[in-house]
């Protein structure tokens, strides 16, 4: 078990930031209703180790164009988004409004204000059983974008979202890069291992990542193509792209390698990361970026926190339940977000704010990160859950699909001969005997079928993962 690291949010301060500038607390934000679909996606193959993307195929998606979603498996699904008005687009967000959550507005989600823009978050996630090395089919995440002249003038931007997977991040309670990470010892550190082990110049960690591209057209007349999105009055947006399965990206495989004091021993835990960086395809005149290859920080952007069912606190559990949303709340992480920021807009509230926030003020746009203020772990900090992380949903082809617990001998029925195979998985340890999805086959398990048995009788069959 990770011991964890309580970093004040509340309090304006993170721990050890004593020169930082303060970084305001989480607020509440509700749903907009605008949704976005990515018009384009780009797979990226490959990083090398000075920082330069690999690219692979281009897909075009079209323009807010409302694709049904079925046929995939949730792999990942923190923003609990669910079909609620049966539209077929299982975007709508739940449990936010719902008791006993304790957030006050509908739908309401953690951000940090419009006042202060975190654009770069990596994270730790670990995906629901069998979905590991899956292939990305669908991602949805939820954020506002708040335009520095609210969309009147002529300071629009084109948008673009950067997601990567990676096998190894440093998650772990000293946040001190002692995993290796921040081999150098200079307070700076990248989340993730950046190692080259075979020469190939390319990062081994490094999975794949898709470039989601979400306006390329001229909604204000300026002659610029943009795409008028949140202005953060009305809420949050959600952002999402489906038919991603052609472009081959894959989600971590699950590796184990380190334990929670930092150290090369497997703990049972999977070491698996993600980024998610909001972006612009063109300098626009603002200079720096977060990466080498040509992107540069999306005006005012920021995601939106929440939680898997796993990471909810004792007693606020949330309740819906939808049999036609197989994997709600899906995968679980240890919610240590790393984060960058930069006010693009001038505000003075954060005066001469750099990326990133609280980083010395000499350091290079490097993508390194500060560990006294760019590194938080919201432990606690919020009633809802003991974990809290981004608002996003993954869902995969090639991972293991779900199915009714009771089947256990899988003739898509549920009927009283799966007792008896489940008796030979049991004895057999085999997956199918797992109807508890613990990833142990014990006795425990015979109470589990019980229950999937009556649960499927009854017309609301159970979800497993063999």
């Amino acid at each position: 078990m990770k011991t964890k690291v309580f970093m004040s949010i509340a309090g304006l301060a993170a721990c050890g930031a004593a020169d930082a500038q303060d970084r305001p607390e989480l607020q509440s934000l509700g749903f907009s209703g605008q949704v976005h679909q990515a018009v384009r996606a780009t797979a990226i193959t490959g990083l090398t180790v000075d920082g330069q993307y690999v690219y692979g195929r281009t897909i075009e998606l079209g323009q807010n164009n409302n694709v049904a979603r079925g046929g995939t498996t949730v792999a990942y699904d923190s923003a609990l988004f669910a079909d609620t008005d049966g539209d077929t687009l299982i975007l709508d967000p739940v449990c936010g409004d719902v008791a006993p959550h304790t957030l006050g507005g509908a739908s309401s989600r953690y951000f940090f204000g419009t006042e202060f823009s975190w654009q770069s978050y990596s994270e730790d996630f670990i995906p629901a059983s069998g979905t590991e090395s899956g292939t990305l089919s669908a991602l949805s995440f939820a954020g506002v974008r708040p335009l520095c002249d609210n969309g009147a003038g002529t300071v629009s931007e084109p948008m673009q979202m950067i997601w990567e997977a990676w096998e190894e991040i440093d998650n772990f309670p000293d946040l001190d890069g002692s995993d290796g990470f921040d081999t150098d010892g200079d307070t700076l550190a990248f989340p993730f291992n950046t190692s080259d082990t075979d020469g190939d110049t390319l990062i081994d960690q490094f999975v794949g990542g898709v470039i989601l591209t979400y306006a390329d057209t001229d909604t204000d007349g300026d002659t610029i193509n943009d795409e008028q999105l949140s202005a953060g009055a009305l809420g949050y947006g959600i952002f999402f792209a489906t038919g991603l399965e052609t472009l081959g990206v894959s989600l971590p495989a699950g590796n184990d390698v380190f334990d929670g004091s930092g150290n090369a021993t497997p703990d049972g835990t999977p070491d698996g990361g993600m980024r998610l960086q909001w972006t612009r395809g063109d300098d626009n005149g603002a200079g720096g970026g977060p990466l080498l290859s040509g992107f540069f920080p999306s005006t005012r952007a920021s995601s939106m926190f929440w939680g898997t069912t796993d990471m909810e606190a004792a007693g606020t559990l949330c309740t819906y339940d939808d049999t036609n949303v197989p994997g709600f709340g899906a995968g679980t992480s240890d919610g240590t977000i790393w984060g960058e920021g930069e006010d693009l807009c001038n505000d003075p509230n954060n005066a001469g704010g750099a990326w990133s926030e609280g980083a010395p003020t000499d350091e290079l746009i490097n993508e390194a990160h500060d560990r006294d203020f760019d590194i938080a772990d919201w432990f606690g900090i919020v009633p809802d859950f003991e974990r809290l992380g981004l608002m996003i949903k993954l869902e995969v082809t090639g991972g293991a699909p779900t199915q009714d617990c009771c089947d256990v001998n899988q003739d898509n029925a549920c009927t009283p001969t799966d007792f008896s195979a489940w008796i030979n998985a049991f004895n057999n340890s085999l997956p199918t005997c797992d109807v508890n999805q613990d990833s142990a086959c014990t006795p425990t398990d015979f109470s589990a079928w019980i229950n999937a048995f009556n649960a499927s009788t009854g017309g609301n069959p159970l979800q497993c993962t063999f």
